[in-house]
């Protein structure tokens, strides 16, 4: 959607998320945000009620723009076509080259220096599709996992996807020709499927925990 075609409160998020990217909740100003989305002062009360409801709801759209992480038909896909989504959905959000670059800039900013925003985009969206996936990978396992080994694998798949995001200037000097190749994302959402995939199917059951069994005393 063009400039143009957007409304005022489209206009807010995309200026606040500039503003908030470039220089954080705290130094960013109203006056600033209103006069690059071309809006009166007025409009963040009455679109948003104050400062860090505009942040909050600007902090949201960055993270769920780019595409939902659950697809819409998942009763109709395979465990393993679901998890190629999941991965291939979190990737696009880290690597769409057309998505605005402050989305990006805005989460890494939130994550670096987190406001009390943060524990709200954890409970609404964060916490949710990691349950999801948890489930997903229980489903996978054929339910053998125990909790500990399900957190493991909820948060290597995570991992393998972050890394490309969080790392890319490093992978960029190393080996620029990987992200540089036709079809990024697809190449590395198979990658990172099927290589999850292996290692759900090749991961032993975990060992029993030992226990400490203390033997009471016989009464005399």
């Amino acid at each position: 959607m063009s400039t143009e075609e957007q409304g005022p409160r489209e206009r807010l998020i995309d200026a606040a998320g500039e503003v908030f990217a470039e220089h954080g909740f705290h130094a960013a100003t109203i006056r600033e945000i209103t006069r690059q989305a071309g809006v009166n002062v007025a409009a963040v009360n009455y679109y948003f009620r104050d400062k860090e409801e505009l942040y909050s709801a600007t902090l949201k759209h960055a993270h769920r723009s780019a595409c939902t992480l659950v697809p819409g038909d998942a009763e109709v896909l395979s465990p393993e076509e679901r998890l190629h989504y999941f991965v291939r959905a979190l990737l696009s959000r880290f690597l769409d080259p057309l998505r605005p670059k402050w989305h990006g800039q805005l989460m890494a900013r939130e994550m670096a220096s987190p406001t009390p925003m943060l524990r709200h985009l954890i409970d609404e969206v964060f916490r949710p599709n990691c349950r999801w996936l948890s489930a997903l990978l229980q489903e996978l396992g054929g339910g053998r996992f125990d909790a500990e080994q399900l957190e493991y694998l909820t948060t290597s798949v995570l991992g393998q996807c972050v890394f490309y995001r969080q790392n890319r200037p490093i992978i960029q000097s190393i080996s620029p020709e990987l992200l540089g190749r036709d079809g990024l994302v697809d190449r590395l959402a198979r990658h990172i499927t099927d290589f999850s995939l292996a290692a759900i199917r090749n991961l032993p059951l975990a060992k029993p925990k030992k226990q400490n069994h203390e033997r009471l005393a016989e009464p005399r």
